[in-house]
């Protein structure tokens, strides 16, 4: 990479990072292109030139808010997956996991965040390609530890992986969405645990 390009990468960073922080703290309508310019001390063309547009590097700030609150929750979920050895020991994998996701205050805030992210985007069309990549991602890691349990004979080689995948996403954002009307998180947890693992319960053989 040549001195210039590193340069262009650098300012488009700083220009992304500077427009997340705007996000966190003055929201989609109070983020403005004059004063992210000015704190990088860019001219105002840099931005129109990297993004396209005021929605472009907003939908772009937003994508990589999303990014972050899923890296900020931890890797390890992928490699406790990973040394599952049973179908009881990936059942309480996935137990949990969504224990963390009821009980634990970080990952609580990580989630709030990507529903606002996620509203945000039903409201503005050109958010909506950016986040749908980042939570795409978020799914497609949830896939594949499903998988892998699958090839390890630990789970029902039946299910679809995407679509559970998808489907627990969904679950668990909605946690964020229903609090207020289930505030005990062992009564949410109750009911969510078993609908988790039933479909990926291995199915006994009938003996003839």
């Amino acid at each position: 990479m040549s001195v210039g390009s590193e340069a262009l990468t650098s300012t488009r960073q700083l220009l992304l990072d500077t427009a997340v922080r705007h996000l966190e703290a003055l929201g989609w309508e109070g983020t403005q292109i004059p004063a992210i310019a000015d704190e990088v001390h860019v001219a105002r063309s840099s931005v129109y030139h990297f993004f396209g547009s005021r929605e472009g590097l907003l939908a772009a700030a937003t994508a990589e808010r999303y990014r972050r609150s899923l890296l900020a929750e931890n890797a390890t979920p992928v490699d406790d997956a990973a040394e599952c050895r049973s179908e009881q020991e990936f059942l309480e994998f996935i137990t949990g996991q969504l224990i963390r996701v009821a009980t634990d205050p970080e990952t609580a805030e990580n989630r709030r965040a990507r529903v606002v992210m996620g509203a945000e985007a039903l409201e503005h069309e050109e958010l909506g390609a950016e986040v749908a990549v980042a939570q795409q991602a978020l799914v497609d890691a949830m896939a594949d530890i499903v998988r892998q349990a699958q090839e390890h004979g630990i789970a029902n080689p039946e299910v679809d992986a995407t679509s559970y995948a998808s489907w627990l996403h969904g679950m668990t954002l909605g946690r964020t969405l229903t609090e207020s009307s289930c505030a005990d998180p062992q009564k949410w947890l109750d009911v969510a645990v078993p609908a988790a693992l039933a479909p990926l319960r291995l199915r006994q053989r009938r003996i003839e």
